[in-house]
């Protein structure tokens, strides 16, 4: 045989993995056989497969007759592979740990070819087993029986066909927080290359909350003359979201390869299951989610290990982020890792409305998430009552936020603003400039003690068709020379706090200082109103006038005091 025939009959070997042990057993000649006995047929099984790479194996024969209806030699033998980090430098298999397997085969002759087949399944253990640097534990052990009615093994000097299907009720990958169940893995080789077809009921990550809900998967991979394997499949959640294709390769001769993971794109309904139906740790971020998501994920590996990334792709996201509501988020995002997910900085999404008690629009935001679970806030910008909101950085968690976020507000229009407010009959002109401090705590947002400047000269008026009951009075009275006074008002100065709640409603302070044209010649005023949506409070709180004659003064001044 020459050198390519024999490498390729050894990765055979190889690919059959815990069929190792049963393979080498199929080139001991029957009649030889049988009359040298038990040890024997073991030393030499043991022999050969150390030849092969398993320089720590043992074969050992615990039985041996004649198998029933004269089919050929029953073997009862115990197998142990060794470590196996010595034969995978000789077989090209990035593995270590170890393998058993034990149970009973019928060696026989057909057409001139040695045939090997296990009287059922044969139990296979592993102990402190890696594959590309990955531990693997197989906590209920595994089986390898033959594929259908073929042998395992068939065995002639010039070729060697493998058929096995090996069974596992579960492996775990810890280092990659998976779990696999109810696998099973078909192997076939012959002279004209290798496949791999392979199913797992149930697979899911034990992180807490999950990345991605428990999937079905199936995988098909195949490697044609000793070239590189190409690999293929299909995953599906338990109600089809997510629907997941696979496609990638591996390299034997480098101990190389990479996966990629296709989602097709998902459509969220507002009265849907939202994305707890695709990811619950995702849910956990964002509830009552709406919008469409697609994305992707790869996984490369070499002989140091394995290592994961990814893209998710959102289009008029919406949503709840406990007490921040959100909508028309769209954008693609980078993850440089999965298992922890890691952002890198820049990521940049489009955001139509975040509403923190006080709504912004057409917002942009450049942000990373970091493995110590906080979102980091490079800039945040948003367009906000005819104006511009920009955040100065910041970072949160995003499941417990707590902190503050201050926000620049600049060019804001004093018209927009009050429309926020919903007072009937108040009006604005001019702008503003200012900060808004946003706090999170408790589970709440709140705009707490937000002040607006203006930068220049304006009017305020306020004039209901139908002022509240409150704020009617007869000619002459505080009341009506205050109406008065706000029918149109020129304010030289304006400042404006503003408080809120996500979810309530808005409250402003006004300070101004300016005058009426039509009350009282335009003598200079100074005026502190507290305003809020109820049009039953309007100007009756905190309200102070002075730098007026001393007899309107003190007649509005206790129109004030009584009504406190």
């Amino acid at each position: 045989m020459d050198d390519g025939k024999e490498k390729r009959v050894r990765l055979g070997r190889a690919m059959a993995g815990t069929a190792a042990v049963a393979a080498t057993l199929a080139v001991v000649g029957l009649g030889g056989a049988i009359l040298a006995g038990p040890a024997l047929i073991g030393g030499t099984a043991t022999e050969m497969l150390r030849k092969a790479g398993f320089t720590g194996a043992t074969v050992t024969i615990t039985a041996l007759r004649i198998a029933d209806g004269w089919r050929g030699l029953r073997l009862e033998f115990s197998g142990d592979s060794g470590p196996l980090d010595a034969a995978a430098g000789t077989l090209d298999l990035p593995m270590s740990g170890r393998l058993t397997l034990s149970g009973p085969l019928v060696v026989g002759l057909e057409g001139g070819a040695v045939t090997v087949t296990p009287a059922g399944c044969l139990p296979t253990k592993a102990e402190r087993l890696t594959v590309t640097g990955q531990p693997l534990g197989l906590p209920q052990g595994a089986a390898l029986c033959a594929a259908g009615e073929a042998p395992l093994l068939r065995w002639a000097p010039d070729a060697l066909t493998v058929a096995a299907e090996l069974q596992a009720p579960q492996l775990d990958a810890p280092a990659s927080s998976l779990r696999a169940e109810k696998i099973v893995l078909r192997l076939e080789l012959d002279g004209n290359g290798r496949r791999v077809d392979g199913s797992v009921g149930r697979l899911t990550n034990s992180a807490k909350p999950m990345p991605v809900v428990p999937l079905g998967v199936t995988l098909q991979a195949a490697q044609a003359r000793g070239g590189a394997w190409t690999i293929g499949g299909t995953a599906k959640g338990t109600n089809g979201l997510p629907t997941i294709t696979f496609d990638g390769t591996h390299d034997q001769a480098t101990g190389t390869g990479r996966l990629e993971a296709v989602v097709k794109p998902i459509r969220l309904v507002p009265d849907g299951p939202g994305l707890a139906a695709v990811s619950p740790l995702a849910a956990t971020f964002l509830e009552k989610a709406s919008g469409t998501l697609s994305g992707k994920a790869t996984a490369a590996w070499n002989a140091k290990g394995l290592t994961t990334a990814g893209q998710a792709v959102v289009k008029d996201l919406a949503g709840a982020a406990g007490p921040v509501t959100v909508a028309g988020v769209s954008g693609t995002v980078v993850l440089s890792s999965l298992s922890p997910p890691v952002i890198p900085p820049g990521q940049k999404l489009s955001v139509g409305l975040l509403d923190v008690g006080i709504p912004l629009t057409d917002g942009t935001l450049l942000f990373g998430y970091g493995r110590n679970g906080r979102l980091d806030v490079d800039r945040a910008e948003w367009r906000w009552a005819g104006g511009v909101l920009r955040a100065e950085p910041f970072e949160l968690k995003p499941d417990t936020p707590k902190g503050t976020v201050t926000l620049h507000a600049d060019g804001i229009d004093a018209a927009k603003l009050l429309e926020l407010i919903a007072v009937d009959g108040l009006e604005a002109s001019g702008k503003l400039a200012g900060t808004l401090p946003v706090v999170f705590a408790d589970e709440t947002v709140t705009l707490n003690g937000g002040v607006l400047e203006s930068a220049g000269p304006g009017t305020l008026r306020y004039d209901p068709a139908k002022p509240p009951a409150g704020l009617k009075g007869e000619e002459g009275s505080p009341t009506a020379m205050l109406m008065g006074a706000l029918t149109d008002f020129r304010y030289d100065t304006l400042r404006i706090t503003i408080d809120g709640q996500a979810g309530g409603e808005l409250s402003a302070g006004f300070s101004l200082r300016g005058s009426n044209p039509s009350f009282y010649d335009g003598y200079p005023v100074a005026l502190n109103l507290k305003l809020s949506g109820a049009l039953d409070r309007i100007l009756r709180q905190n309200l102070d006038v002075y730098r007026i004659p001393d007899t309107l003064r003190d007649r509005m001044t206790g129109f004030d005091q009584k009504d406190q």
